[in-house]
């Protein structure tokens, strides 16, 4: 692959560039320009984007519904031709400005601001987004493929009981278009924050983002993190949706157990950088993850109720 080459197919004439090695299904390089802009230059994964032009075509709109948003930021990608990416020996290639992350003491609260931001203006502009990757958060698909390859496992039945709640507790919640990934590592602190990896963002339940929120931060940064998602969605949800946030810590936390339980039997793993051993660990810290949410259900649910008034 020739970095120097697909970055001119964006008008960039690199001068350097390093690999970056966070994340496991895209390609990522850090390109600085000859004079000396910095950007990010990425390829898409078609072993898990079945369809690299919907996902930009998301992309495009995203950035369209964003454009006179004053509150939170999204990248703004480069041409590459008559579309926002390039096609280069077979692979799709995209390129946007980087923005370095800044530092806040408000770190927590400007994540949840920001990823409830991005539901408010998605929802408000009435998109509908394209689904980028099939069965994508779907807790009884990812069940039936563990029930497929794994045989008798007390764990396994356990996260399928867990799936059977879920599915009676979100039977009745509207869909609306969501982040899908929504971390702290995915928004850019900064004036305004920016939300990144943009390329699971489609038609889902608001209760999934809080969720991936919450399953990656310390249990101090939960009520920051709720306010935050609180004031970005602005009375967004309705009391139903509301009342279904702390199942999304469940769903996405039980979610993540499935799939790396499945990868201890499953022939082709989807975690195919680590070994099964190492998939049989996560599994079994995200179970205890999942115990402590589940013993922590008063604390968290008072906290929805103290910031979504």
């Amino acid at each position: 692959m020739d970095i120097h080459a697909i970055s001119a197919l964006f008008g960039i004439s690199a001068a350097e560039y390093t690999q970056i090695a966070t994340g496991h299904i895209n390609k990522t390089f850090l390109v600085t320009s000859e004079t000396g802009e910095r950007y990010i230059l990425q390829s898409l994964n078609r072993e898990v984007f079945h369809s690299p032009e919907d996902v930009m075509w998301n992309i495009s709109a995203i950035e369209a519904a964003f454009r006179d948003e004053k509150a939170v930021a999204v990248p703004r990608f480069l041409s590459g031709g008559r579309q926002n990416y390039a096609e280069y020996c077979g692979e799709v290639w995209r390129m946007y400005s980087f923005a370095p992350d800044g530092e806040s003491p408000e770190k927590a609260y400007l994540t949840g601001f920001s990823h409830g931001r991005f539901i408010n203006v998605l929802s408000r502009r009435g998109l509908q987004l394209k689904p980028t990757v099939r069965l994508f958060h779907n807790y009884s698909g990812y069940v039936e493929k563990l029930r497929a390859v794994c045989g008798a496992d007390e764990n396994a039945d356990r996260l399928a009981a867990l799936g059977q709640r879920l599915e009676a507790e979100f039977a009745d919640i509207p869909k609306r278009n969501i982040h899908g990934d929504a971390k702290s590592d995915n928004i850019i602190i900064g004036k305004p924050c920016t939300v990144i990896d943009l390329d699971t963002a489609m038609c889902g339940y608001a209760a999934i983002d809080y969720g991936d929120m919450v399953r990656t931060a310390d249990r101090d940064s939960i009520p920051d993190l709720t306010r935050g998602f609180a004031e970005g969605l602005d009375g967004l949800l309705t009391d139903r949706e509301v009342r279904s946030l702390y199942f999304g810590v469940l769903w996405v936390t039980g979610e993540l157990a499935v799939r790396y339980l499945t990868d201890v039997y499953a022939e082709k793993r989807y975690f195919s950088g680590k070994s099964r051993e190492q998939c049989r660990e996560r599994a079994d810290s995200l179970l205890k993850q999942l115990d402590g949410f589940e013993k922590m259900r008063s604390e968290i649910e008072n906290i929805i109720k103290k910031y979504f008034k």
